[in-house]
């Protein structure tokens, strides 16, 4: 009997070594548009300033799997939210798709974005404080999201477009939402 289930275990590891075998690399550019940050306010700052502006983001995906696998991202924004704020983010997420060349997707995950750049105004200017606010540091943060992959178009080559949704959920006894929309080349193999 043991020796009837290690064979089903190695079986069925071996048929799943081609599917996970299976996977993208990603580069992509793209935008971000981070949302206001939650919490009740700033002295001296009007409220809509703590509104984030739009900014870029360039990065890479690595993923693996046929049907369900998992993706790491880094990125790198290089105008996180308003002016003089730089961004890096990194991500795990699940990645759930469809089988071919044409392929849907969704993904969901965590990871960590960490903010710096515009240190502590010497000024009352509510710009500048503003901006400050979003030079949070490093902190958790949760995304999830999809797209679709064209995969092969020429040779391993193919397109991507992404739409992410992304939370930091521990930010100022608040919360920081943003939506990051890119556009990528992959590589498949």
């Amino acid at each position: 009997m043991k020796l009837s289930a290690l064979l089903l275990v190695g079986v069925i590891f071996l048929s799943m070594v081609s599917s996970l075998h299976a996977g993208d690399f990603i580069i992509y550019g793209g935008f971000q548009k981070p949302g206001k940050i939650a919490f009740s306010s700033i002295p001296g700052v009007p409220s809509d300033l703590l509104n984030g502006d739009f900014g870029g983001t360039l990065g890479v995906r690595l993923s693996a799997g046929r049907i369900v696998g998992f993706e790491q991202n880094i990125s790198f924004s290089p105008r996180f939210a308003k002016p003089e704020v730089k961004a890096f983010q990194m991500d795990s997420n699940l990645l759930v798709q469809a089988p071919g060349k044409i392929v849907p997707y969704g993904t969901a995950g965590i990871g960590f974005v960490t903010t710096w750049g515009k240190d502590l105004p010497t000024t009352q200017d509510p710009a500048q404080i503003a901006a400050f606010a979003f030079n949070f540091g490093t902190k958790f943060s949760v995304n999830y999201g999809g797209g679709i992959k064209v995969r092969r178009l020429l040779g391993p080559l193919g397109f991507n477009i992404d739409l992410r949704g992304y939370t930091v959920p521990d930010l100022y006894n608040g919360k920081l939402n943003f939506i990051q929309t890119s556009f990528g080349a992959v590589l498949s193999w």
